[in-house]
């Protein structure tokens, strides 16, 4: 199990990958471990990939606005325009 994280780290890790940072770069700078971070990132991508709105919930993530708890975040998200995938 990754360290307990609150959801703006997690949004922070989120973030600095889709930036292009590496996990030790993401590690390094959050004071994390990389393990921590890798399982993060992991989970991150099980719940992107297996959602119908990827790209609307990557953002949510992003900007943390997604519910981990209750697995959502993507309805009714609005991104003002702003494609965080071509950051």
């Amino acid at each position: 199990m990754p360290a307990a994280i609150d959801d703006a780290t997690r949004a922070d890790i989120v973030f600095r990958a889709a930036r292009g940072a590496t996990r030790s770069e993401i590690a390094e700078a959050l004071d994390l471990s990389r393990t921590t971070v890798r399982k993060y990132l992991e989970r991150t991508d099980s719940v992107v990939e297996n959602s119908d709105q990827p790209r609307e919930t990557l953002c949510a993530i992003i900007r943390n606005e997604y519910d981990w708890d209750r697995g959502d975040g993507e309805m009714g998200l609005d991104i003002d325009g702003v494609d965080f995938m071509s950051m």
